[in-house]
């Protein structure tokens, strides 16, 4: 398990923060979520703002993922991230534009980095948290929500991938977003 330096993930929050415009922000949000991922051994940077084919949909930050090796073996080989540093929690129209983007890939999860969280109340029965509920009911689609606080309490990669886990089995079980 690799270590995380607190100083960097602190100084790119701060730059996300502070940036001037919504795309600085996003820059800075894509390039601190590369360095958490990419230290984990066995996935890899595969591309950011990737247009689809018919130029509908944006990815924000995609992975690829070595399942037969890697610590993440239970996400998908193409690990697709969508990126929100935004001054209130993300709606349920944008994490539903988010659950497109997923179905339409035929991706069984995906990780919403939302600094500041998404709408609605944990038992998912409001808001943002219906549709990520109804994505894993109506598609299998495993939406895990990372926020700020938990970006700022991982030490190692291991604190990465355990939260990763313990979100798949709260989503998955109790049907609560963490």
């Amino acid at each position: 398990m690799a270590r995380y330096s607190n100083t960097k993930i602190t100084r790119l929050l701060h730059e996300s923060d502070t940036a001037l415009t919504a795309a600085a922000k996003g820059a800075k949000l894509e390039e601190l979520v590369r360095y958490l991922f990419c230290k984990i051994p066995k996935v890899t940077f595969y591309g950011a703002n990737i247009l689809d084919g018919y130029r509908a949909h944006e990815l924000d930050v995609v992975f690829d993922n070595d399942t037969r090796q890697s610590e993440l073996y239970f996400l998908d080989h193409a690990i697709i991230t969508e990126c929100k540093n935004t001054g209130h929690p993300v709606s349920s129209a944008q994490v539903g534009w988010f659950i497109r983007k997923l179905q339409d890939r035929i991706a069984s999860s995906g990780i919403l980095i939302s600094l500041n969280g998404i709408t609605g109340e944990a038992d998912g029965v409001n808001n943002a948290h219906s549709e990520i509920i109804s994505a894993l009911t109506r598609d299998g689609i495993r939406i895990l929500v990372i926020r700020r606080t938990d970006i700022t309490a991982f030490q190692t990669t291991n604190d990465l991938v355990e939260l990763l886990k313990r979100k798949i089995m709260k989503l998955t079980i109790e049907r609560t977003i963490e």
